[in-house]
């Protein structure tokens, strides 16, 4: 496994910095005349589509003071992008259709109202976390998993749907529908196959499923341990664009989950389960060295959790990938 050089693990440390600061007047100003009068408005890219904020005269001294705010935003959007472009030389980062997904998701501002990337797409912002570059043949997904404990989540855009929010990244989005035509929908699929599930963590047998997210229009799957996995998350910056601000599970207990969940697997998936033990057993060796307390205290804590549902199959897996319990 190889490791990334410091320097580039500072660089990317300064990147989370930049992003965590970045302001939502990040947009190119745009000049039009009509009537003899000159206006101004702010054009940003979110995903793939283009939105438009008018804001007003061009002789009015507000107006001129955001318009010269964002245009210093703007130079500092660019040298981000210069900076993700550096860092992707040596760390892989998502594809374009991963990217700009989160890229949407961040706009709507639900990753700051409790959203977190789980699945493969979170597997993918380890690395400069961890300063190792992860095995690429355990990266590839065409889909995207959030998972939310609130069931109030909601865009910080007034009425905005899961569907429009997944629309700016990619107009041909549409909901699948599930077993019940008249449940809200909990996942959403584009032309290109690419898949978004929702999820929240599981509180009883007789959860509904979906359970609805009501501000968006929206349902998520409720799945057993997700509320472990998905506690005390971490920030972390996706390698796309100029960088989008995600939000984590703990690599630990996403490594100790995927061993949990390779050993729940059903029959029908077992590609799905090798795949889920070869991304622990590389976040299992990363972790042994970049902190290897964090490694154990998880394990410690899953296994405190139960026998059955907890303990035996993490040890089974553990086993499976040639490490001593």
């Amino acid at each position: 496994m190889q490791r990334i050089p410091l320097n580039i693990q500072t660089l990317y440390a300064d990147l989370q910095q930049q992003v965590a600061m970045a302001s939502q007047d990040e947009a190119t100003v745009v000049a039009t005349t009509v009537a003899g009068i000159r206006y101004l408005r702010l054009q940003r890219w979110v995903g793939a589509s283009r939105t438009v904020e008018h804001l007003g005269r061009a002789d009015d001294p507000e107006v001129l003071a955001r318009a010269d705010t964002a245009r210093a935003e703007m130079a500092r959007r660019q040298e981000r992008r210069r900076l993700v472009s550096a860092l992707r030389r040596l760390i892989p980062g998502p594809t374009n259709a991963l990217g700009r997904v989160a890229d949407a998701v961040a706009h709507a501002g639900l990753f700051r109202r409790g959203a977190v990337l789980v699945g493969t797409a979170a597997y993918q912002c380890y690395p400069p976390l961890l300063g190792m570059v992860l095995p690429s043949a355990t990266v590839m997904t065409q889909d995207l998993d959030l998972a939310t404990a609130d069931l109030a989540l909601d865009a910080e855009i007034a009425g905005d749907s899961m569907l429009a929010i997944l629309q700016r990244a990619e107009a041909s989005f549409a909901a699948l529908p599930g077993l019940d035509p008249k449940a809200p929908p909990s996942r959403f699929r584009d032309r290109q196959g690419f898949v978004v599930d929702l999820l929240t963590p599981q509180r009883r047998r007789s959860d509904r499923d979906p359970m609805p997210l009501k501000a968006l229009a929206a349902g998520a799957t409720p799945l057993q341990h997700l509320d472990w996995l998905i506690e005390d998350p971490v920030s972390a910056v996706a390698l796309h664009g100029a960088g989008v601000a995600v939000v984590l599970p703990r690599p630990a207990r996403f490594a100790v989950h995927k061993l949990i969940l390779a050993q729940k697997r059903g029959a029908h998936e077992p590609a799905k389960a090798r795949k889920d033990l070869a991304q622990a057993a590389a976040l299992v060796e990363a972790l042994r060295v970049a902190a290897p307390f964090e490694l154990d205290d998880a394990i410690e804590d899953a296994r405190s959790r139960g026998r059955d549902g907890w303990a035996r199959p993490l040890d089974r897996s553990l086993s499976a990938i040639g490490v001593t319990a």
